[in-house]
């Protein structure tokens, strides 16, 4: 598959973070690949590239991502590191995003994530498994594909998910 912007494989332009850092530089990946984002404080999304220069300000943090059957990829994912206020993620019918792609969002937002939407990716139920690593997740909603695949990966990746948070809303459409 031929990305976009041409960086979505791997987190390809490490000297474009540093020139603009993270947050601005998440954003023009997602930006490029048909997602939106949403700063801090910000009460509009941003989900056209003319409107990237909100996101070059020092002060934009991503705090909201919504990227519906965009074409993101789970190598992509390593746009994650670095987006320290993010607080929320739908990456709704983007079926290049699986297990490897979750695993790095979790890795990178662990500390601030509270909503994630990943039904109709490639996540399985090995993958909800890194779920788990995020305590401050209320909502997870995933596909109910998940639940026929296999059904004792399933029931042990939600009983594991819902250990580590007694209060988190699950949700499968």
């Amino acid at each position: 598959m031929i990305c976009k912007a041409g960086i979505n494989a791997e987190y390809g332009d490490k000297d474009r973070v540093q020139k603009v850092g993270a947050n601005a530089a998440a954003a023009e990946w997602l930006l490029k690949n048909g997602g939106s984002v949403k700063g801090l404080g910000s009460g509009s999304w941003i989900s056209d590239y003319n409107g990237i220069t909100a996101c070059y300000k020092p002060s934009f943090k991503i705090a909201h991502i919504e990227a519906v059957d965009a074409d993101i990829t789970s190598g992509g994912c390593e746009h994650f590191k670095g987006l320290n206020h993010l607080r929320s993620v739908v990456l709704k019918g983007c079926v290049n995003v699986g297990d490897s792609g979750l695993q790095m969002i979790c890795k990178h937002c662990f500390q601030t994530l509270e909503v994630m939407d990943v039904s109709g990716t490639s996540v399985t139920c090995s993958g909800l498994n890194y779920v788990s690593m995020l305590p401050k997740l209320k909502v997870l909603t995933y596909s109910e594909r998940l639940k026929s695949s296999n059904e004792k990966l399933h029931k042990d990746a939600i009983e594991k998910i819902q250990e580590s948070n007694k209060n988190l809303e699950l949700n499968s459409v």
